[in-house]
């Protein structure tokens, strides 16, 4: 629990900073139960908002792109965009993947590629 604190404290620090020069921060299951709990925080992130189809897209601002690809039962994808100019492609095959694509600020890209069973986060914010 300690170390989680630290690298949390590490992060909000120089967060400020990192919003000028642009952020990526990608979190990913290394292993199958933590895909499950991620999966797991990911279908009630879903739930919470009330979407009931494999993926949801939601973009503010102008002249995004965003695609999603399914194959296979039990996939979810998310991708939010926000401010201008973000691309991102997201391609799940097989079942039971989950992922989350959140973008901010101007012109960040996003190639996300999953192959049963998977899950993750990837936060993005652009100069």
């Amino acid at each position: 629990m300690l170390r989680f604190s630290l690298a949390a404290l590490a992060l909000i620090l120089p967060l400020e900073a990192a919003q000028a020069a642009g952020l990526s921060l990608s979190l990913t299951a290394r292993n199958a139960d933590e895909a499950r709990a991620l999966n797991t925080a990911i279908t009630l992130y879903a739930l919470h908002r009330d979407i009931r189809a494999g993926a949801d897209l939601r973009q503010a601002g102008r002249n995004h792109t965003a695609r999603v690809q399914q194959s296979g039962p039990g996939n979810l994808g998310l991708i939010r965009q926000r401010g201008q100019g973000h691309s991102a492609d997201l391609t799940q095959t097989g079942g039971g993947n989950g992922q989350v694509i959140l973008q901010f600020g101007t012109g960040a890209r996003a190639d996300m590629r999953q192959h049963g069973g998977q899950a993750g986060i990837l936060l993005q914010i652009a100069p």
